[in-house]
């Protein structure tokens, strides 16, 4: 029997492949895990070279995995004005005119994260009025929280030569005061207006980002992500960190043209695949092509969402996609979703509003009849407002949903605004979809929110902290359901559930041990537990 690498002794294993959950011990070799049971069958592939862990009846899971979390966003966000703890006007200006340096050295004021709901000098809108007073003469954009909308300032706009005259561009809006003049509130792809003039972040900048944001990960538990919106530059910095060997977090890849456009034309689509030749699985355990992400519709708090019944203020949002007209657009998505399933690339859709959701099924359905591929596992991406009938055709079509249950918490005082919140507190309902065969994953979307898995936990179990946050108790999971979330069933959405997100012999050594049992400890316990070590591939990314 050769000798493992690395043993763990004396934990609580909670193995989550179905079998014995009583294992104290495992063994890795390699990259992957050679053992799984009681401390003495395990002791007996301890040899001279074995690194021993007495974990000291610490609990040992599968290595924590996000299922849409955009990473160099998420690394990239904490180059900027940190925006999201700013509740008052007086506070975003005391942020802005401490901004440091743009990117590449520039003058702009780059913020991340704002909510409109928690700055109430913004109501009813926000405007480029509040920044001015704060960023002198130079540009400045603030991210929205959803990443779906920008507010920029006077200088920004004359920067790009927005003015009065100014067409919305397809899939975008450019906000409007009373009179007609553009107030730098920027929707969907009409963000692209400004971003475009906005210098890029050099090489060196984006990949230590990116290898910080990968540490932060670590040190949560996280081995694995899935990167939503991955464009052809950042593919290249994945690949290069590859390469030096510098990854310490498993990427998964969905690939998208267009960005920061959410628009992208089934033209395009088809010439983006016709040059690149890519297919779901192009890759390695490090590195590999998921599939692609579309965009089906915008985000409630923007009104954009597509939905069946009116907001509260009226209107039922929209797709994103091109078209002149609803019709237009719907046949647009559907062509969209067929050129990526012909393609053999698994499509991820953004849907936020039941309509959009049951035209994302729609094309999912269009396309397997067309073109059968039993093993797509195409989904929804959010699925924040579903429509119950929808959930059988998602069963019966294979079509799962990468949920987001930290916007639970993040996002409720924006969101009950924009639709109520009757419809709010059963949005993301993770239990009835398990309940009708529907391939569940969760995720935290961060940089939109931070990536707290334990949090994400609390929230489907129902004990979500925060207002607005509550799940009601038919759409509740159990802890075991709610861990696997972020392990076992993420890797299912990867294609990479034979061989990942459950400890087993064979499976990839990723491992993640905590202080506490997170299907046992209080309410309060499980939200702060701590990782005192992190295993990617055999190899310690993270130790307290």
């Amino acid at each position: 029997m050769p000798a493992a690498d690395l043993v763990l002794l004396g934990g609580n294993v909670l193995t989550l492949d179905g079998g014995s959950r009583t294992a104290t011990a495992v063994a890795v070799a390699g990259d992957r895990i050679v053992a799984v049971g009681d401390d003495r069958a395990v002791r007996e592939f301890v040899g001279p070279g074995t690194s021993t862990v007495d974990l000291a009846g610490s609990t040992v899971v599968p290595g924590l995995n996000d299922a849409h979390l955009h990473l160099a966003m998420f690394g990239l966000a904490a180059l900027g004005a940190d925006l999201n703890g700013v509740t008052s006007l007086a506070a975003l200006h005391a942020e802005l005119a401490g901004a440091g340096p743009g990117p590449a050295g520039s003058d702009w004021v780059i913020g991340e994260g704002f909510r409109e709901a928690n700055i109430p000098e913004f109501d009813p809108v926000p405007h480029r009025s509040h920044l001015d007073p704060a960023t002198g003469g130079r540009p400045a954009l603030l991210h929205h929280a959803s990443r779906h909308s920008v507010l920029v300032n006077t200088v920004a706009l004359e920067i790009a030569g927005i003015t009065r005259d100014t067409q919305d561009p397809p899939g975008g809006v450019i906000e409007r005061d009373p009179s007609g003049e553009p107030t730098g509130h920027l929707l969907e792809s009409a963000k692209e207006l400004v971003t475009r003039h906005v210098p890029a972040h050099t090489e060196q900048d984006r990949l230590d980002a990116i290898v910080s944001a990968m540490r932060v990960l670590n040190s949560l538990g996280f081995t694995s992500a899935t990167d939503p919106v991955v464009w052809p530059e950042l593919l290249r910095d994945y690949t290069t960190l590859r390469r030096e060997g510098r990854m310490t977090l498993r990427v998964n890849t969905l690939l998208h043209w267009d960005w920061p456009s959410t628009s992208t034309t089934s033209e395009g689509l088809a010439r983006s695949l016709s040059y690149a030749g890519l297919s779901t699985g192009l890759g390695d355990d490090w590195l590999r092509v998921g599939g692609c992400k579309l965009f089906a519709d915008g985000v409630p708090t923007q009104c954009s969402a597509w939905l069946h019944h009116p907001y509260p203020e009226g209107g039922t949002g929209h797709l994103v996609t091109h078209g002149d007209d609803e019709d237009a657009r719907y046949e647009e998505l559907m062509r969209l979703i067929e050129l990526a399933h012909r393609n053999r690339l698994q499509a991820q859709v953004h849907v936020t509003g039941d309509r959009a959701a049951d035209a994302a099924i729609d094309g999912f359905a269009r396309a397997q009849k067309a073109d059968p591929w039993p093993d797509a596992r195409h989904a929804l991406i959010h699925g924040t407002l579903l429509a119950e009938h929808s959930y059988a055709r998602m069963a019966e079509h294979g079509v799962g949903v990468i949920t987001s249950s930290l916007m639970k918490s993040y996002s409720g005082a924006s969101m009950t605004r924009s639709i109520g919140a009757d419809r709010w507190a059963r949005a993301f309902p993770a239990g009835a979809l398990l309940a009708a065969g529907v391939k569940v994953a969760d995720s935290s979307d961060a940089p939109v929110t931070f990536p707290d898995w334990r949090r994400g936990m609390a929230t489907f179990v129902g004990a979500a902290p925060g207002p607005f946050a509550e799940v009601p108790e038919d759409l509740r999971l159990t802890r075991e359901q709610a861990l696997r979330l972020w392990t076992s069933d993420a890797a299912h959405f990867e294609h990479a559930d034979h061989h990942k997100g459950v400890i087993a012999p064979g499976h990839l050594a990723d491992l993640a041990v905590l202080d506490g049992d997170p299907l046992t400890a209080e309410i309060a316990e499980l939200r702060e537990l701590s990782t005192t070590l992190t295993v990617a591939g055999g190899r310690i990314v993270h130790s307290a």
